[in-house]
């Protein structure tokens, strides 16, 4: 039987899928027969080798969504895509999220971003080559700018609507009263491995709910904030820091099985991530 994601963490979401190395017509031709006239099919600006993105509508938690994605899945693997600046992009609703959600995700994502990018990195040792460009860390830039303006929620200014870090507030609208609709996870390695996909959407759920939550614990991230050391470039952001990973996943898993399903992905490579 296919599997959900958990009631407890779920959130509507939408994806961007890029791959490389498709001739354009003949990827559309294959894969508008595997998503329904609400995906998008284009490219990218930061992709070469003939790129195709993929981009989802907000997507359900039913049963049927998940089949279809394993069958997207199934059909771009058959086309052979390469993923050498591609990314995989999650997109969760964020309409809920006040002023102080959005530092405190901040705050906790610059804490946590040394396990979310080597997390990212997928199947793979290393994340793509292009991140610094369009996936770049965002933890001692936001510090920078926390401790520099006297309004908090100018802070996270800078990453509204932004496609050149780790992670994006999106407007639904450009106008700067809007409000900001989604999050966007951009370090996620591009991949049509199905697995990967569904701990990716777990994992950045999971993450959101747990701020959102009546557990979340204030006093201790916004310590940690200002005292854990952050790391510079990316190549430092892929070492493993186990003591630290299982720390967050204790925080933000609701089972055992999806708990299981982020260390393997943590810590192994070129596996099976179920």
């Amino acid at each position: 039987m296919e599997k959900q994601i958990s009631k407890e963490i779920f959130i509507p979401f939408g994806l961007e899928i890029e791959m490389e190395g498709i001739p354009f017509e003949e990827g559309e031709r294959v894969i508008c027969h595997k998503v329904d006239e609400n995906w998008i099919i284009g490219t990218d600006l930061s992709l070469t080798d003939e790129g195709i993105e993929l981009s989802s509508p907000v997507l359900s938690n039913e049963i049927e969504t998940f089949k279809k994605l394993k069958k997207l899945a199934k059909t771009l693997e058959f086309l052979n895509p390469t993923f050498e600046h591609a990314s995989f992009q999650i997109n969760l609703d964020a309409y809920t999220f006040s002023k102080e959600d959005f530092i405190n995700l901040l705050k906790m994502f610059s804490i946590y971003e040394n396990i979310i990018y080597r997390f990212s990195t997928g199947e793979e040792e290393h994340i793509r080559e292009c991140a610094g460009e369009f996936a770049s860390p965002v933890a001692q830039r936001f510090y920078d700018k926390y401790h520099g303006t006297a309004k908090k929620e100018m802070s996270y200014q800078r990453l509204i609507n932004n496609e050149t870090m780790a992670l994006s507030l999106k407007r639904k609208l450009k106008k700067k009263e809007s409000p900001i609709a989604m999050i966007e996870f951009r370090t996620p390695n591009g991949t049509c491995n199905y697995d990967l996909w569904f701990n990716y959407i777990t994992f950045f759920s999971a993450f959101l709910t747990y701020i959102k939550s009546e557990v979340y614990d204030k006093e201790k991230m916004d310590y940690l904030f200002e005292h854990e050391p952050f790391l510079g470039c990316i190549g430092e952001l892929e070492a493993i820091d186990e003591k630290k990973a299982l720390q967050l996943a204790d925080l933000i898993f609701t089972n055992e099985e999806d708990k299981s399903a982020f260390y393997k992905q943590y810590i192994y490579k070129r596996k099976v991530y179920k």
